[in-house]
């Protein structure tokens, strides 16, 4: 279909409307002709800025992800800027969860990844292994995103919960927060993914190493 010569509506515009169809009635009512609609135009206008329904759903996605830094420019150090910035992701899908399913897939398609390449980029700077970089990327994201799935499926677990359950009794009496959970998973997470990297090199060198007894 051809986009019309002059935009009727601004692009970021039609980005903040379909988030708000998506948060508002799910990702499911997103379409061309719904958007058009709540726009007040016709649906063809927003092929001005766009080439497709996936095309608004990645800039969706990004508008969502605006809270993100990446990296925290005035944290002097990454383990005080990537927990961060797993945290606002974390956040921002507990604001937008009909954008999780999007989230999972943004790798394949291209969301975020000048931001991730910052990412890269400051953590090689600050003397970061590069075996470790890419498991500490994918994992904090990872967790971020089912942190994210934990607190929303609790939410609506707790809205049908029978009021005299057990599972209602025991969620009542939660010890820990999927909020306060997430923290101490980012800080372990950190920790196990150089730890496991240190146990693969420290075997690899021994298989390296000429077997053999010493002779004295």
């Amino acid at each position: 279909m051809a986009r019309p010569k002059v935009p009727l509506i601004s692009r970021r515009k039609v980005l903040e409307t379909a988030l708000a169809i998506v948060d508002d009635e799910g990702l499911d009512a997103l379409s061309i002709r719904r958007l058009g609609e709540a726009l007040n135009v016709n649906g063809a206008s927003l092929y001005h800025h766009f080439r497709n329904k996936d095309e608004i759903l990645d800039g969706v996605t990004q508008l969502a992800l605006e809270s993100v830094d990446f990296p925290l420019p005035d944290e002097s150090s990454w383990r005080v800027w990537l927990p961060l910035t797993a945290y606002r992701t974390r956040a921002a899908l507990v604001a937008h969860p009909g954008l999780i399913p999007v989230m999972l897939r943004r790798a394949s398609r291209g969301i975020g990844t000048p931001e991730a390449e910052q990412c890269v980029a400051r953590l090689q700077r600050e003397g970061v292994s590069p075996g470790v970089i890419a498991p500490l990327i994918e994992s904090l994201e990872l967790l971020a995103v089912t942190s994210a799935l934990q607190e929303v499926g609790a939410k609506a677990m707790g809205e049908t919960d029978a009021a005299k359950s057990g599972l209602a009794a025991a969620r009542g009496a939660r010890g820990v927060s999927p909020g306060e959970l997430f923290e101490v998973m980012v800080s372990s997470t950190i920790s196990l993914v150089e730890s496991a990297i240190t146990l693969k090199e420290s075997r690899e060198a021994l298989e390296r190493a000429p077997s053999g007894r010493i002779r004295r």
